[in-house]
């Protein structure tokens, strides 16, 4: 009976729809991607505006009809419309092994899952081998990112249709893969490692089997997620995409699924490829368990914690000790070395002894001349010849990648600088001080006038700011009331202990108030560098970036290009000046806001494509991102609207007008026409045909639009304006003479 439903069901919506024509496309010709393109994107990683569209489906925004058998039914994958998904597949055996599955994804742009209407259309009857057609427009979230996920979007008026009901052996097979095939060094890490479209793409919700890696962190303990290394430090993350590998409250009230211990072998992990948006995007494709049994785990290895350097800031005329616990693991531990070199020679090998009074191991570094260099990791070795190795105070799964650094400290005869806490020559980005308790001296860049004592919300920042100039590794975030009568342009010196929060290095538990040397002392100028330094392929440690944390830095010319680009944080905008996207974080005072209920409490709401003459403040990390945080509205020039105006009158057809004047210098308007309302698009394109602004993007309501463009950015010369809109689609030409 239930099939029946799922013929005529579909007869409610009007006979009109019915007959409606939209080509019948393979799963493959909506997901495949000319491999050329996603070599390329291999080396941008995620550093170049607009280079997202080389990983996107030629079919992006247009209405298909599409066949697949289904793999996942709905109600288990869970993270989107109350798990009212499906995951198909390519029964084609050409398809089983590359560009062979898609993901059926209910519609958001409402804001709210259209659950109803889902199980209407008789979503919830397809089962597992049921080889179904349905009509959709295909869609990539999060649009504008590379690490995107090609989707199809039902288009309920169309029918859901079950053509066949096929065994289950009819289902293709986990693809066996390796970790590298998704991503290359321990996470973060860019070009030549990084994540890998190339390999990685071509089973984008395809079904894959990955074996002999190695559970080293959670990512996530409320989501249940994992940070997973193979035999050469690969890194690929997991996803709670189904209920019953999550954590969180939707769960399945059966499952048994928990966090293993750290050092867990996995052996066999099976699971369909995705991206994730937001905070996460950076980790390019992940593995989602879907079924009791996806994980089988291995015998667990040793796991070295609560390493310890004493004295931790290392005189000349001091040896330093080195401790650390050791958990024997699933075989038991044969050895437990320190490995350490001076001035980059070769590692010396010490034997750590245990100490049975408190079961800690423990070896020195002989005494040294001041001004060594000193960088050490601790290696433990199983009774069956596996190696496991602590190299860094590193808590996101880098800790045991030499590659991505080491234990290290400078032998000093000299009171530390903000420099010598700040710096770091490795791409962990942990300083060498982490626990000391240090005496600093640097002025005030950002009081309490200028951030909130408290953080707007989670991953966010807190006043104070100190610098010791403006050249690299300069400055530093301090948190402790004792700050608070101090003031911008208050020099001091502080006593406190050195910390990570969010992988930002701080001062916190002051010892004493602050001493006073001087007030009113001018502030640094803010650094001029460019947007794409602090971009996506930023990561955590990236030198370039790394080396301005904590200090004041300025984008000139600049415009808004996302207004939600942080999933898990409305506040957060992005900005760019053609080098590629930042993060704005709104911890400041200012009156500049990204969310148009704002505007009840006075402040100045952004539209995208919004320019700014300059956007300056403090550099902060949270969430895999680097993010600037203006201070004040000192902190941010003038805003230019790119305004979009909408007459109620509804038109009776899609038009697009010749924008006026032209030639022009440097604005004009362009209007065009909604008979209904819709996902729509209007970009600009050069001579080559790349992509140089996105000037709508979104859900429009029907109306006639008058945009007024402003291109004071671009260079004289011909350019094409596109509209696109469901299935209308017109280009027109435009001339700027400057």
């Amino acid at each position: 009976m239930k099939r029946i439903f799922l013929v005529v069901a579909f007869l409610a919506f009007g006979v009109a729809e019915m007959f409606a024509q939209y080509p019948l496309r393979t799963i493959r010709e909506l997901q495949e991607v000319p491999l050329d393109s996603l070599r390329r994107l291999d080396t941008l990683q995620r550093t170049v505006s607009g280079q997202w569209t080389k990983q996107r489906s030629r079919y992006y925004l247009d209405t298909v009809k599409v066949r697949g058998i289904c793999v996942v039914p709905s109600k288990v994958i869970n993270f989107t419309s109350n798990g009212y998904n499906l995951l198909i597949a390519d029964t084609t055996t050409a398809n089983r092994t590359q560009w062979g599955g898609l993901f059926v994804r209910p519609n958001l742009s409402t804001g709210s899952p259209d659950t109803a209407l889902a199980i209407q259309w008789g979503i919830a009857n397809v089962v597992p081998g049921d080889y179904v057609e349905l009509t959709g427009y295909i869609d990539e979230f999060p649009a504008g990112d590379p690490v995107s996920a090609t989707q199809i979007v039902p288009i309920y008026t169309q029918p859901l249709n079950i053509l066949n009901s096929l065994p289950l052996s009819a289902i293709p097979p986990h693809v066996q893969k390796l970790a590298s095939d998704f991503y290359k060094g321990a996470f973060p890490s860019g070009f030549p490692d990084g994540i890998q479209f190339s390999t990685g793409e071509p089973t984008e919700f395809m079904r894959v089997r990955l074996t002999n890696l190695t559970y080293v962190s959670a990512l996530n303990t409320t989501n249940g997620t994992m940070n997973l290394v193979d035999v050469a430090g690969n890194a690929i993350s997991t996803m709670d995409a189904s209920k019953w590998f999550t954590t969180r409250g939707h769960r399945d009230p059966n499952s048994t699924y928990v966090l293993p211990p750290v050092n867990t072998r996995i052996d066999t992990i099976w699971g369909y490829v995705m991206t994730n948006s937001g905070s996460e995007a950076p980790r390019g494709y992940r593995i989602a368990p879907i079924f009791p049994g996806d994980i089988r785990y291995g015998v667990a290895l040793p796991i070295i914690s609560t390493h310890r350097r004493n004295p931790v800031v290392v005189p000349p005329d001091s040896q330093a000790a080195i401790s650390c616990r050791v958990t024997r693991g699933g075989v038991g531990v044969s050895a437990v070395q320190l490995r350490y070199s001076l001035n980059n020679a070769a590692f010396t090998t010490a034997s750590m002894t245990l100490n049975l009074a408190d079961t800690t191991y423990r070896a020195t570094i002989p005494v040294q001349v001041a001004n060594t260099n000193v960088r050490y990791f601790i290696n433990v070795i199983d009774s069956v010849g596996n190696a496991v190795k602590l190299a860094s105070s590193s808590v996101d799964g880098t800790q045991a990648d030499t590659l991505r650094g080491f234990f290290f400290y400078n032998v000093l005869n000299r009171p530390l600088t903000i420099q010598d806490i700040q710096t770091t020559p490795y791409a962990n980005g942990r300083t060498p001080y982490l626990g000391a308790t240090v005496t600093l001296r640097g002025l005030v860049t950002a009081d309490t006038a200028n951030i909130g004592i408290a953080p707007l919300n989670t991953g966010g920042t807190t006043s104070w700011y100190m610098q010791s100039g403006n050249a690299p590794w300069s400055g530093i975030w301090v948190v402790d009331t004792l700050m608070r009568p101090r003031r911008n342009g208050d020099s001091l010196t502080i006593t406190g202990v050195v910390a990570e929060n969010f992988d930002v290095t701080r001062i916190e538990r002051l010892t004493s108030p602050p001493t006073v040397n001087a007030t009113s002392v001018a502030l640094p100028p803010a650094v001029v560098q460019t947007t794409g330094t602090f971009g996506p392929a930023a990561g955590n440690g990236t030198i370039t970036a790394e080396r301005y944390e904590g200090m004041l830095v300025r984008f000139n010319n600049v415009r808004v290009t996302n207004l939600a680009p942080t999933f898990s944080d409305p506040t957060e905008f992005e900005i760019d000046d053609g080098g590629g996207p930042v993060i704005i974080r709104r911890d400041g005072t200012h009156n500049v806001s990204n969310i148009p209920g704002d505007s009840i409490n006075g402040k100045r709401i952004l539209k995208l494509n919004d320019r700014i003459t300059f956007m300056q403040g403090v550099i902060y990390y949270s969430f895999n991102r680097y993010k600037l945080c203006p201070r004040t509205n000192a902190d941010i020039g003038i805003i230019t609207d790119v305004a979009l105006d909408r007459s109620s009158e509804i038109p009776s057809a899609y038009t697009l007008a010749q924008n006026y004047p032209n030639p022009f210098n440097p604005s004009t308007t362009i209007e065009f026409n909604l008979p209904k309302s819709g996902l729509v698009s209007v970009k600009v394109y050069n001579t080559l045909g790349q992509e140089v602004e996105t000037l709508v993007s979104g859900e429009q309501a029907a109306g006639k639009y008058t945009l007024r463009f402003d291109a004071s950015r671009l260079t004289t010369g011909l350019y094409f304006y596109r509209l696109q809109a469901g299935e209308f689609v017109a280009t027109k030409k435009m001339l700027l003479l400057k």
